[in-house]
């Protein structure tokens, strides 16, 4: 129950919930606060992300499916590097280069190409063997024989073959294939025949003089350029040129999105087989890699087009449903900057906390500190009111035994002398008790100070001795001096100096009652600028824990044979030497006993 009545333990306890509480409070509801913040920190560059990959599909989407659009609309015999065109006005053979043979006009277009039903891959290309070619045509030639070297592979791709089949299997059997060659009108067929038999299909159809033309165009070119051609001498599995009766259907498919892959890697290609009297085809052009990724130069992160979603913890990726590829945009800068300000957050938020924590955790301890100090000032005072009334009880009852001794004429009769001596002595004793209370008091209030005059130091303090060597030889402790004769005056305050001395010798014969020699040796000595001022004795000396308090308020000795004493003293002792710009100090004497030194300027 005495812990539990102690006000510092009270203060402890209550001051503890109050910085547990509030503190804990904090750091709950703030550490959700800023985990929402770094939620939204790490997911905005994530959205971002993700909100970029969707716009630049949407916008690749719509651009692809226009190039899909007109690249539908374009005839099936431009992919051939020479064509003879059914619209055109000429009459007779007729042949031009494909507009495909000087390259894609789109960006997005890397090459065109066609495909055999035996797996031979052909581009719509200029003739390196033409005289015409200038430097620049012939860089492109270049370019599109190493284009279709890479395509070579790709062509016995299953993507490629199985376009084909799918067309030979749309390819209508022997029914139709009369139906298709037939010399009859086109409009003579049923519209509904001609669904049936080429599902999903748009014909083209043309005369047969036009298509042998686009047949056998590399022929009817090389014959133009050498004048020998012939308009009535070309034919085309029988079919003659003079017969402008004859009509041919050619089956169209749809254009659809594939992957191809190549020498160089993965290609998104469009493909469509095209159904025509020698067998089925398979046209497509390359998108180009370098173009989409042009067109992805003006995003705000960077972007990748690929057919596969790898898009990890630092990317965000969005399908091209058409396509079925994926636009995968990066943001790791962005994620990195991202975890870098979470971290700083949560780093600010922690320093915040403890920083604050702590100046709470050291106002409350500094409040339990001021209610242990006023505690123990309690305490110091109640057992200095203890002391005090003992250190008065004793002088005051040896005054009245002796007064009434002498008063009354009892004791020995010729011992009067010595019986006043002793009141006397009694007498100085209850002085230096009530001195060193009114000094104390003095030195709480800052009101302690020193008024020095010049005089002969050595001399005041041999004096000073020699008034207290008959207690002291009483009492049976024996004084011994070490002071020069020759000594220059100075500046000291001569109840400051006689105080200081009175309590050091005072406390040597205290402290030295049990010692077998109770010599105390006083001794003052003079350098340049200082004098030194020892008092040593014999005794026991001072324990090492009690030297850490031995100049503050009430400390004392924790000997259980220790003297009486207020433990005031060797404050007031220290604040007369400081008081006079000096200083004290103890060390342990040699040969045992303490010594107490004061030094003070000249």
């Amino acid at each position: 129950m005495t812990f539990w009545r102690s006000r510092t333990t009270l203060a402890l306890v209550l001051t503890s919930a109050a910085l547990v509480v509030p503190c804990g409070a904090w750091y709950i509801v703030g550490s959700r606060e800023v985990q929402r913040t770094i939620d939204q920190i790490e997911a905005a560059p994530r959205r971002f992300a993700s909100d970029t990959a969707l716009q630049l599909t949407q916008r690749l989407q719509d651009r692809l499916q226009a190039l899909l659009e007109s690249e539908s609309n374009r005839p099936f015999y431009q992919y051939q590097s020479l064509y003879h065109d059914p619209r055109g006005a000429s009459e007779g053979p007729s042949v031009t280069p494909s507009p495909l043979a000087q390259g894609p006009t789109d960006p997005l277009i890397r090459a065109y190409f066609q495909i055999d039903s035996l797996g031979h891959l052909t581009m719509p290309t200029l003739s390196e063997t033409d005289a015409e070619l200038n430097s620049d045509d012939l860089r492109k030639v270049a370019s599109q024989q190493a284009v279709q070297k890479e395509l070579q592979v790709a062509a016995r791709a299953s993507t490629c073959v199985a376009y084909l089949q799918k067309g030979l299997e749309q390819q209508p059997q022997t029914q139709s294939s009369s139906l298709l060659f037939n010399t009859a009108p086109l409009s003579t067929f049923p519209s509904s025949n001609t669904q049936q038999l080429l599902p999903q299909r748009k014909v083209e159809v043309m005369e047969s003089n036009a298509w042998a033309q686009n047949a056998q165009a590399s022929k009817i070119y090389s014959d133009i350029k050498s004048g020998n051609v012939s308009a009535t001498t070309f034919v085309n599995d029988g079919l003659r040129l003079k017969d402008k009766q004859q009509k041919i259907a050619i089956g169209v498919g749809e254009f659809q999105w594939c992957s191809m892959q190549t020498t160089n890697g993965p290609r998104l290609v469009a493909l469509r087989n095209v159904t025509t009297p020698e067998g089925v085809l398979v046209q497509g052009f390359v998108i180009s890699n370098e173009g989409v990724a042009d067109t992805f130069k003006s995003a705000a992160l960077p972007a990748r087009f690929t057919p596969n979603a790898t898009a990890g913890s630092y990317a965000a990726a969005a399908r091209l449903e058409s396509t079925g590829w994926y636009i995968v945009v990066s943001a790791a800068k962005e994620i990195d900057a991202a975890h870098t300000r979470a971290r700083h957050n949560r780093v600010s938020f922690l320093q915040l906390f403890w920083a604050g924590a702590g100046a709470a955790s050291v106002a409350g301890l500094c409040v339990v500190a001021l209610v242990w100090h006023t505690e123990r000032l309690a305490r110091q005072r109640s057992q200095f009111a203890a002391s005090a009334a003992h250190e008065l009880r004793t002088p005051l009852a040896g005054l009245r035994m002796y007064s009434e001794m002498l008063a009354e004429g009892l004791g020995d009769p010729t011992r009067s002398r010595d019986y006043a001596h002793r009141v006397t002595e009694e007498a100085a004793r209850l002085g230096r008790v009530v001195s060193n209370v009114l000094g104390f008091t003095r030195l709480e209030h800052g009101a302690l100070n020193v008024r020095p005059e010049r005089g002969d130091l050595a001399a005041f303090v041999r004096s000073c001795v020699e008034r207290q060597r008959t207690a002291l030889e009483v009492a049976g402790a024996r004084v011994t001096l070490s002071i020069p004769d020759q000594f220059a005056e100075m500046r000291f305050d001569k109840d400051a100096i006689a105080e200081i001395i009175q309590n050091l010798v005072d406390n040597a014969e205290k402290y030295a009652r049990t010692a077998a020699n109770r010599e105390i040796h006083v001794a003052l000595s003079a350098a340049d600028h200082s004098v030194t001022l020892s008092v040593r004795d014999r005794g026991p000396g001072i324990a090492v824990d009690v030297q850490r308090k031995l100049f503050h308020p009430f400390a004392r000795g924790n000997r259980d044979d220790s003297p009486a004493g207020l433990g005031l003293g060797l404050v007031l002792v220290k604040a007369l030497a400081e008081a006079h710009g000096g200083c004290i100090s103890y060390a342990d004497a040699p040969g045992g006993g303490a010594l107490f030194t004061v030094i003070l300027p000249r």
